[in-house]
């Protein structure tokens, strides 16, 4: 091709020749023959934080941030290119430069700038700012190095940063993997979709059509691709376009997410139940509300017609109202003190040896006076004459009289039938009814704490999850099977060994026409000489009124208990856990030390177990709980005067 001189450009070309360094991406500088700077663009300034008039006639051979090396091979008339990492400190008082404190990594050319004589006519230096570049480069490395001390090669550490890269060659329709070793692995499009899980495939090819025809040169998608199982990831893309504008590579980079799409699930469940266990708890409170003031309406009403009735027949009426409903705030006061057991994770079993044929006897003639429909039919299924087994028996009494008050509750004809069987090297008991049932969208609530499958039926919701905690924590099993309008059969098996007894027994059971009398205290009980340690009025009026036959002494705290017992002798002291001045604990432990021999019968609101043990390792040699029953109380004094 000729040359074209520059007398042969037009005017108006001449123009737009002398715009392309002011448009240039590039910073453009042009130096003198003697080095003095004569020109720089717009980019160049920029780049360096000075305008023109700051820099006309700096000296490139001044310049502090250009290697000696550089200025040397210029002199000799070589074109040099490097990359300056350019220290603007450095060179602030060379340029004057309003940017203070930075370094930039730029590429530089200079070229020497001839006649046609090769003459030196000046210096045109050319310069890149890759600053950002390089500092991801430099970021790059330094991950590397730290990658390979822990790893030792980058496929390590894309494993451990959860990223896999991938190049898709569109006109091949090939997947090349991106690692720092060359390799010869590639993917076709077909294997790759068969990584893809089959829901996830059509989003995949949407994506990849959308790259191809549609624009979007970038994004992300997140896919599940198959390893040993299948993997949620985060695919980030990108096209590359070739010369003609056309998408010639996508590059895919690949983030395990599955792990925090788990922990973001498992944090929305938690999130859940907490919200759910705070509903069941207002509810649970709410429901508390009610059934506690149920009871104590009925206790506080017949009370005050007790007092003011005439007739024996409605003092005997009201009397057995109120015991009955005693019995229940009792119970719900029990509920309660095993929940927070339960939330502790602190429920107890005290193991003993017993006869499970001879308890079940004995619950059932307590709780078929509880079934007062005459519609129904309540059956013991009590297989061995003799039952030995060492299980905490408090606790499976407590779970069978759940499961027979619930059964009571939801039956209303039919039978409930009780019952027991050795099985599987475990007990085995259950409750059968032909009550309403339990729909099957429910039998997940049944073991829940704070549930109530019927709102009116009377209880906290509590029961079966107190049942439940009792069961598990002797590693044993509970569950119930139920069909609606046929009934339910609820079960817990409890592992142990079992020493049993066929054929039968002479049991003794309650007559259906048993006659209950108030009991009186056996006439050799009334000569014992009795202390009650007691700061409150109106329990020890309480006491009073119940050993009305006997001469009591009061004393109101447990430093005058010890003064009083060492004083006077005492047979039996009735010691209240908590007082003032000295506490009954403390009280009991000062009186074993100058007395052995009298009886001290701890007398206490607190419920626990634990509270129990430490009565009775002070030297307490029994433990009531209040309410003060009459019955235990007599029991008690009776078997004291018996030793005595």
């Amino acid at each position: 091709m000729e040359n074209i001189n520059a007398d042969q450009y037009s005017e108006e070309q001449k123009d737009l020749l002398k715009l392309i360094p002011s448009y240039s991406s590039q910073g453009v500088v042009i130096y003198g023959q003697d080095g003095g700077l004569i020109y720089a663009n717009q980019t160049a300034l920029k780049m360096f934080g000075v305008g023109i008039t700051d820099v006309l006639g700096i000296n490139i051979f001044k310049d502090p941030n250009v290697e000696d090396k550089d200025k040397e091979a210029l002199k000799q008339g070589k074109d040099v290119a490097f990359e300056t990492d350019y220290d603007f400190e450095l060179g602030h008082d060379f340029l004057g430069s309003t940017i203070r404190g930075q370094r930039k990594y730029f590429i530089t050319k200079i070229v020497i700038m001839r006649d046609n004589q090769q003459n030196i006519l000046g210096y045109l230096l050319t310069c890149e700012d890759v600053s950002e570049k390089k500092y991801q480069e430099i970021a790059l490395i330094e991950s590397h190095k730290k990658i390979e001390t822990i790893h030792r090669n980058l496929a390590l550490a894309l494993e451990a940063g959860n990223l896999i890269a991938w190049n898709y060659n569109v006109a091949e329709e090939m997947f090349y993997p991106v690692r720092n070793e060359l390799s010869t692995e590639k993917i076709s499009l077909e294997n790759a979709l068969e990584r893809i899980h089959p829901e996830d495939r059509e989003k995949f090819i949407v994506t990849l059509e959308s790259i191809l025809h549609k624009g979007q040169s970038s994004g992300n998608v997140v896919l599940r691709f198959l390893h040993d199982r299948y993997l949620y990831f985060d695919c980030k893309f990108l096209g590359i376009k070739d010369k003609m504008g056309q998408i010639a590579d996508i590059t895919f980079i690949q983030r395990d997410i599955t792990q925090e799409l788990e922990y973001q699930e498992k944090l929305l469940q938690a999130k859940k139940k907490a919200e759910e266990a705070d509903r069941l708890k207002s509810a649970f409170l709410a429901n508390m509300s009610h059934e506690i003031r149920t009871p104590l309406n009925a206790i506080v009403g017949f009370s005050d017609l007790l007092a003011l009735s005439d007739n024996e027949q409605d003092k005997q009426e009201y009397v057995n109202i109120i015991s009955e409903n005693n019995e229940l705030l009792l119970r719900l006061i029990g509920d309660i003190l095993d929940l927070s057991k339960i939330e502790a994770n602190m429920i107890e079993l005290h193991p003993e040896y017993f006869d499970v044929s001879e308890l079940y006897d004995s619950l059932y003639s307590t709780l078929r006076l509880k079934v007062t429909d005459p519609g129904i039919e309540f059956i013991l299924d009590n297989p061995y004459a003799e039952c030995w087994v060492t299980l905490d028996k408090n606790r499976l009494k407590q779970i069978c009289i759940n499961f027979v008050t619930n059964a009571i509750k939801c039956t209303k004809s039919g039978h409930i039938k009780m019952g027991y069987e050795y099985v599987d090297g475990g007990i085995r008991l259950y409750v059968e009814d032909t009550g309403v049932g339990i729909a099957k969208e429910n039998h997940h609530r049944v073991f829940q704490r704070f549930q109530k499958l019927n709102d009116f039926a009377q209880g906290t919701g509590l029961g079966l999850a107190i049942c439940r905690a009792i069961v598990e924590r002797k590693k044993g099993k509970i569950g119930f099977e139920s069909e609606p309008g046929v009934g339910s059969t609820f079960w817990a098996w409890m592992p142990c060994e079992a020493k049993l007894e066929t054929g039968e027994k002479i049991r003794e059971r309650l007559s259906d026409n048993a006659v209950f009398k108030p009991e009186t205290p056996p006439v050799n009980t009334r000569c014992l000489k009795i202390m009650v340690a007691e700061d409150n009025n109106s329990n020890y009026l309480l006491m009073e009124r119940i050993l009305c036959s006997y001469h009591l002494k009061r004393v109101y705290n447990g430093q005058e208990a010890v003064e009083k017992v060492s004083r006077e002798p005492f047979d039996v002291i009735f010691m209240d856990m908590r007082m003032p001045v000295m506490g009954g604990l403390e009280a009991t432990q000062k009186i074993r030390k100058f007395n052995k021999d009298i009886a001290i019968i701890a007398v206490t609101a607190n419920a626990f177990d634990t509270d129990k043990e430490n009565a009775l390792q002070a030297g307490c040699n029994a433990f009531l709980t209040k309410p003060l029953k009459k019955k235990e109380l007599f029991e008690l004094l009776e078997s004291i005067s018996v030793s005595h």
